[in-house]
């Protein structure tokens, strides 16, 4: 059973300036009518005056009466005062809690009525840090919590229903049938899993868009979740996505730290960057920083990364299998032991360019920035994950300013993994939002190999700049890749090796063609266009646009090396395909 909980019926500074006075007033009843009665039965034979006897008829002045008071005695003052302080406690106590049980009501009623609001499940950071930001933006939010007992701090707007997410009455109670979002942010991700398919269920029983956002903790659980969403037809008004905070926050660090060449005597070179320990969060940085200098750098050198951990070997070589395209972007080399140790050792004296410090463990990573910008004082810029540093600058770097490292400053900097990664926006751009930049990124490098690239096209620019019909059409080419996969008979999975030979045959490929085109022909003939003898963007005409059977050989040349690149496009997001 859910209960509710709004939180402008928590209590504010006037309520609670009143509760003390009230609480005051009811210890002093206590205290005088117990010093009363034991004056107005000191020697009685009638009522026992003995310390339990005066406090029984003490507590008895709380229920409008008490036994001695009966006989007509005449009644000390102290008595008098605590007779009518004791009864006005006990009418404060019965309003506040009248007052409480018709507000909760009346959240009830709003929370189930609410429209176009968003519901986040869990008390985690990773929830708490969506609730601000949410609300800072203006938008309406139900909380869903599993304790029972509030923050001691609160903001005072929004409605919070306290119960399990996984039960679809606690869902129904937070107004999930009319709600816009759903982020399940619990500390389990098995859990979020469960709230994401309840929330799509309890959702498939009323009309409207739901996105539905699970956090994920284990990046390999969070591929597998991805890989088999994609292939599953997707119900209407439903969009669920499982998304890993250290994967977001990689994200984000690596766009706010762009890797660029360095000046040196012999022209320009790649940046030399190092990653000290190799978490979920390091992995994510050491993609991301490859596939970033990929884009970034097409056809230049590849960048030079150090892994040091103690499990620095088997992990890139893990990474490595997964995302085939490291070893040809990156230079990646490996020391297995922690970063101090190693410096000590006397290896790694050289300064790196860029340092990115990653352990999960707080303190050991703010102890080693710290020793390892002594050693390298050459070192452009060293970044250290501290979750609860960060979350007090209310930022991911302190500025060149900050006092807390001293006159390292410019150079030690402090990156919250859960401030980056727990961004409504970041977390909007679901996996068929990647796919379709992998898509486009694909694009771009191969048309730049091209022997004169037209650098000028409106479609060779970075993702964030590419026209908005572009961007479009790369999601729903992306969106249909599942639908391609099952029509031969695959599946995606987590990718672990290669795909493998003639993964797809030549009349898989022309199937898969074929659907691409149709689909192609199908989106652009729904935006208004017509077949044209020449490519008129202005009038809405393509050549394109007819039956496959009249296509000419150069479009369908390019459907099907649109698919002969779909295990690779695949593959740079961590799947591959495989037959069932």
């Amino acid at each position: 059973m859910a209960s509710h909980r709004g939180d402008d019926v928590d209590t504010p500074s006037a309520i609670n300036a009143l509760r003390l006075i009230f609480m005051g007033i009811g210890v002093g009843a206590l205290i005088l009518g117990y010093i009363g009665f034991g004056q107005l039965l000191r020697g009685s034979t009638t009522y026992g005056h003995r310390p339990l006897d005066l406090l029984y008829y003490d507590l008895q002045l709380f229920v409008l009466g008490a036994d001695p008071l009966q006989e007509g005695l005449p009644v000390p003052l102290l008595v008098q005062i605590a007779r009518f302080a004791a009864p006005a406690v006990t009418i404060y106590a019965f309003a506040a809690t009248f007052r409480l049980l018709v507000a909760i009501e009346l959240r009830r009623l709003q929370a189930r009525r609410a429209r176009g609001h968003v519901i986040v499940c869990g008390e985690t950071m990773v929830a708490q840090t969506l609730v601000r930001r949410l609300r800072a933006a203006g938008r309406p939010v139900v909380e869903v919590r599993s304790d029972a007992i509030p923050p001691t701090v609160r903001p005072a707007v929004g409605l919070t229903v306290i119960g399990d997410a996984r039960d679809p009455e606690v869902l129904a109670a937070a107004g999930v049938r009319r709600a816009s979002m759903l982020y399940a942010c619990t500390g389990d991700s098995a859990a979020n899993s469960a709230i994401a398919l309840a929330a799509g269920l309890r959702r498939a029983e009323s009309a409207g868009a739901l996105s539905v956002h699970a956090n994920i903790r284990d990046p390999d659980l969070c591929l597998t979740l991805q890989a088999r969403y994609l292939g599953l037809p997707h119900p209407a008004g439903l969009r669920l996505d499982f998304f890993n905070i250290d994967d977001l926050a990689a994200r984000r660090l690596l766009a706010d730290l762009p890797l660029e060449p360095v000046a040196s005597e012999a022209g320009t070179r790649p940046p030399q960057v190092l990653i000290a320990g190799a978490s979920g969060f390091g992995q994510a940085v050491i993609v991301e920083a490859c596939r970033r200098w990929r884009v970034d750098q097409p056809g230049g050198p590849r960048l030079p990364v150090t892994v040091v951990d103690l499990e620095a070997s088997p992990v890139i070589e893990q990474l490595s299998r997964r995302y085939p395209f490291l070893r040809a972007v990156c230079e990646l080399a490996a020391h297995d032991g922690e970063l101090l140790p190693v410096l000590a050792g006397g290896q790694l004296r050289d300064a790196p360019d860029v340092a990115l410090v990653c352990y999960d463990d707080e303190e050991l990573a703010l102890k080693t920035a710290m020793i390892a910008e002594r050693f390298w004082q050459g070192s452009r810029l060293i970044v250290v994950r501290l979750d609860q540093l960060a979350a007090f600058h209310g930022g991911r770097y302190p500025t060149g300013e900050d006092q807390f490292f001293g006159d390292s400053a410019g150079k030690l900097r402090v990156f919250g993994v859960i401030d980056a990664g727990a961004d409504p926006e970041l977390i909007g751009k679901d996996l068929i939002d990647r796919l379709a930049r992998v898509i486009h990124d694909r694009y771009r490098i191969a048309r730049h190999r091209e022997p004169a690239p037209a650098n000028n096209h409106r479609s060779l620019v970075d993702w964030d700049e590419l026209p908005a019909d572009l961007q479009r059409s790369n999601r729903e080419q992306a969106r249909d890749i599942g639908r391609k996969l099952r029509r031969i008979g695959c599946v995606l999975v987590p990718r672990v090796g290669d795909d493998g030979p003639g993964v797809l045959g030549t009349a898989e490929l022309d199937q898969l063609a074929r659907m691409e085109h149709e689909r192609w022909r199908d989106e652009y003939e729904a935006l208004g266009w017509q077949y044209g003898e020449q490519h008129d963007a202005a009038r809405k005409l393509h050549p394109g646009l007819r039956d496959w059977s009249a296509l000419p050989p150069p479009l369908r040349r390019r459907n099907h090396d649109a698919m002969v690149e779909l295990p690779a496009i695949l593959a740079d997001a961590g799947f591959q395909i495989v037959r069932l």
